[in-house]
């Protein structure tokens, strides 16, 4: 008779690695995607189709408008034209143009306020929108803008009819114009902070656009802001950007411009902890060039033996070949000779064989890992994970298995694994300082002493502890 385990194993967390963001940095005018938002005001979104009036331009649009005429018809005097200040001023005026349609809109405002800072704007529809990586939006139009709420909180909006076309990079060159008429503008500080402005604000379009979905026009973007701070104000190589327009690149599915991009920002010494060499290695096996793709993953891992990205391309591509993981290793042990005091060194080889399924051998480097450095939390987190994991495994097994002696013996070994987990996860329970990990590991805590509560009175107090401390009590 086939067998139903009553108690679920579910992971809190699976690896202990680093996740790649898409995108970072400053000048976030829109929001900085995935931050803590405040609850609330999800039932009254459609109260914007009843607010304010037809009326399609602020005030705020109307005056960016004629400060722009002014600043124009300034530019095209041919007094006027001949001094910096009047390229300086339209330059401002087209910052001005930029920020108008969505003036007084701050990120992370419920529904609610929204309703207020809009007051006079009345939205002309509401629709339900994916956006990057599934994301699910309600959209509110206006004439001149959409906003992307979630759960009724403002995440970030992007501008569908501007005072001007292309406001920044008219902005720009209003600005590079005056630079060049300024005898004292390579000492004028004040250059470079509004270049940096005209960048920030071109970051945050190009984090918004990929956030509504739009990977290539994203990927347009950020080039765009990384060709601002090339320029002769700033002069600099802007590397979250460069990348950033080679992930959206690939996401867009133009392999050739993210390659092109990743190496520029090889070029320039910008790995981003490793995940250029990942990024680039997976296009060049998208190509059909293997050899490169492992070539640059070997190149990566001499600098960074350290990325989980790295080493599962490097072990995938074993696996998949079917070669022989030797190489891996050496390149591992001759990181360890150079730098015998690297617990984390340690940690990645005994990661390395788990992934390969040789798990005698990762928990000796797990223990390895601890005996060089008994403060390094990962390699006692890590053998707690592998005996959790195993048990996941066997109570996969166990769910399909018909026979009854066979069930019970997995049975067994689940028990068992779950058992052997208790001590390194206790030890890195009380290891830990990062709450969001303190936080997963009770969590399986709670799991398996949930398993033993009637075992005795000790695992009942345990799951309770853990229990409360996640529901914060």
């Amino acid at each position: 008779m086939k067998k139903i385990l009553l108690f679920v194993l579910a992971s809190s967390i699976s690896m202990m690695t680093m996740a790649q963001p898409p995108m970072g940095g400053g000048g976030m005018r829109g929001g900085a995607p995935g931050g803590a938002r405040p609850q609330g005001g999800g039932n009254t979104i459609s109260a914007a189709l009843g607010a304010g009036t037809n009326a399609s331009e602020v005030k705020a649009v109307l005056d960016a408008k004629k400060a722009l005429d002014k600043a124009i018809a300034a530019s095209q005097n041919a007094g006027k034209a001949a001094k910096a200040a009047t390229w300086t001023a339209l330059s401002d005026a087209y910052v001005k143009a930029y920020d108008a349609p969505a003036q007084n809109i701050l990120a992370g405002s419920s529904s609610d306020d929204v309703n207020v800072f809009l007051k006079g704007q009345k939205a002309t529809g509401i629709s339900n929108k994916t956006g990057a990586e599934g994301t699910q939006y309600e959209v509110v139009s206006y004439d001149n803008k959409d906003l992307y709420f979630r759960d009724g909180v403002l995440d970030f909006w992007v501008i569908t009819k501007p005072v001007v076309d292309n406001p920044l990079d008219k902005a720009i060159e209003a600005l590079d114009k005056a630079y060049s008429l300024d005898p004292k503008a390579a000492t004028n500080k004040a250059y470079a902070e509004k270049a940096n402005t005209i960048h920030d604000n071109m970051y945050t379009e190009a984090v918004n656009t990929y956030l509504a979905g739009n990977a290539a026009e994203a990927s347009r973007i950020f080039d765009k802001a990384a060709a601002i701070s090339a320029g002769k104000i700033l002069n600099s190589f802007d590397s979250l950007s460069i990348y950033n327009a080679g992930l959206m690149a690939a996401l867009a599915g133009n392999r050739a411009l993210a390659i092109q991009k990743y190496k520029a920002c090889m070029d320039k010494g910008y790995f981003n902890e490793g995940n250029v060499f990942s990024n680039l290695a997976d296009l060049y096996k998208a190509e059909g060039d293997a050899e490169t793709a492992m070539k640059t993953l070997e190149d990566g891992f001499a600098k960074f033996p350290n990325s989980q990205a790295i080493l599962v391309g490097l072990i995938n591509h074993y696996l998949e070949t079917g070669t022989e993981p030797d190489k891996l290793f050496t390149l591992l042990h001759n990181a360890q000779a150079n730098d015998p005091n690297n617990a984390s060194l340690y940690y990645v080889e005994g990661d390395a064989y788990k992934k390969l399924g040789d798990y005698d051998k990762a928990l000796e480097l797990y223990d390895k890992s601890s005996a060089v450095d008994p403060t390094y939390i990962y390699g006692v987190l890590n053998k707690g994970l592998l005996y959790y994991d195993r048990a996941v495994e066997t109570q996969e097994k166990a769910s399909l298995e018909l026979d009854d002696a066979k069930y019970a013996k997995l049975l067994d070994e689940l028990n068992g694994y779950l058992e052997k987990a208790i001590d390194p996860f206790e030890k890195a329970f009380a290891m830990a300082k990062d709450n969001d990990i303190k936080t997963a590991i009770a969590d399986y805590l709670k799991n398996i002493y949930y398993r033993f509560r009637d075992k005795s009175a000790d695992y009942q107090a345990a799951y309770e502890k853990y229990n409360n401390m996640l529901k914060g009590e």
